[in-house]
């Protein structure tokens, strides 16, 4: 089982790096459009482009990862608690948070210092926030989240061993309010404090995602329950799963035309959710299937942490190299994306190859955990 959840990190952090990569071509078309576009024509006149559609697309597909993230290291916590403990150690919880801590702390600063290479300025108050809640990168916040899950991880171990359906009821109803605070932005409805409301559980805060995490530990607590349950189910699973990424899709279309803004920034909905949880069970349902390139898949799994601290700088700078010196592929998506999908997961690959052939062993656990 540990190989089959290894091969979902990987295909999680894969999802990932496609995720920032369309985000980053969605940037390019938008707000960096004056830079391959005449001046008489507007960027945002780009939506509903082939390209356009494209991203979308890519963004709706691998909308799961970081459900499967957290799904995932809620399974790993079920390994690390056994069956005859009561809960998990604070002993465990303490090495994990470590094995977290350092390497975020690293890579954060590394950010932060490009940011004021740039001539960006902070004062002491920002960088301590940027620093408890992942806002250096656009991907950081995840390990503050991951943090607070396993600082909870020893009072939900009970709950997820004897009152597994209480557990997930009431995660999914917290998860469920998260989500439908934001639908008074999503359709544009002129409500006082409509921006407030969709930001006052912010993504790096533990309620905004509990769901996920506890599932996984649920699943990995009753497994075989799930199991038996999903082999009458899963080829139905399997089709509204696949069904989800259309209407996903066109939910999202819907929305940012509903919302009358200029831009409407990615945020999760409960299409989107159940998607994810479609997903996952897909995966667990069809668990004696064959698995196409299991070795590299199950290895990015392995290093699954080092290239999601990583891979948003390669993205990121290779982007503004392409704006300064190469702007026209901005605006030819079939040519941006492999290159910011192959620095987004070459860059910390290579990296990390480097940094593990250095006669200092602790150098590569201090940076990528």
């Amino acid at each position: 089982m540990i190989k089959r959840l290894l091969y979902m990190i990987g295909l999680a952090v894969l999802g990932v790096i496609l995720f920032h990569s369309a985000g980053t071509g969605l940037m390019g078309m938008f707000f960096w459009g004056h830079r391959f576009l005449p001046p008489s024509v507007n960027p945002m006149d780009q939506a509903g482009s082939p390209g356009y559609y494209f991203l979308r697309l890519i963004e709706q597909i691998v909308v799961v990862g970081i459900p499967v993230f957290l799904f995932v290291s809620g399974y790993f916590i079920t390994i690390s608690t056994g069956r005859n403990q009561a809960t998990l150690s604070w002993k465990i919880v303490v090495a994990r948070i470590k094995n977290l801590l350092v390497p975020y702390l690293i890579w954060s600063v590394v950010v932060l210092l490009l940011l004021l290479l740039q001539g960006q300025r902070y004062s002491l108050p920002q960088l301590l926030i940027f620093l408890l809640t992942g806002s250096t990168s656009p991907v950081l916040y995840f390990v503050p989240l991951l943090i607070q899950f396993y600082l909870l991880a020893p009072f939900l171990v009970p709950l997820a061993r004897n009152h597994w359906k209480l557990l997930l009821v009431i995660t999914g109803i917290i998860q469920l309010i998260v989500q439908l605070l934001q639908y008074p932005l999503l359709l544009g409805l002129e409500l006082p404090y409509a921006d407030q409301l969709a930001s006052i559980i912010p993504k790096w805060f533990f309620l905004a995602r509990l769901f996920w995490f506890s599932f996984g530990m649920v699943v990995g607590f009753q497994t075989e329950i799930f199991r038996k349950q999903l082999d009458q189910i899963k080829y139905w699973i399997l089709v509204l799963t696949l069904l989800l990424i259309p209407l996903g899709t066109m939910e999202w279309e819907y929305f940012f035309r509903q919302s009358g803004a200029e831009w409407l920034d990615h945020r999760e909905t409960i299409l989107d959710s159940l998607y994810s949880i479609g997903v996952i069970l897909t995966f667990l349902g069809f668990n004696k299937a064959k698995l196409p390139a299991t070795k590299f898949i199950g290895n990015l799994g392995g290093r699954s942490y080092g290239i999601f601290l990583t891979h948003a700088i390669f993205i990121e700078y290779t982007a503004k190299i392409i704006y300064r010196y190469l702007p026209q592929v901005l605006g030819n998506q079939l040519i941006l994306q492999p290159i910011l999908i192959a620095v987004g997961l070459a860059g910390p690959l290579i990296l990390m190859g480097l940094v593990s052939k250095l006669p200092y062993p602790k150098l590569y656990t201090y940076l990528f955990g």
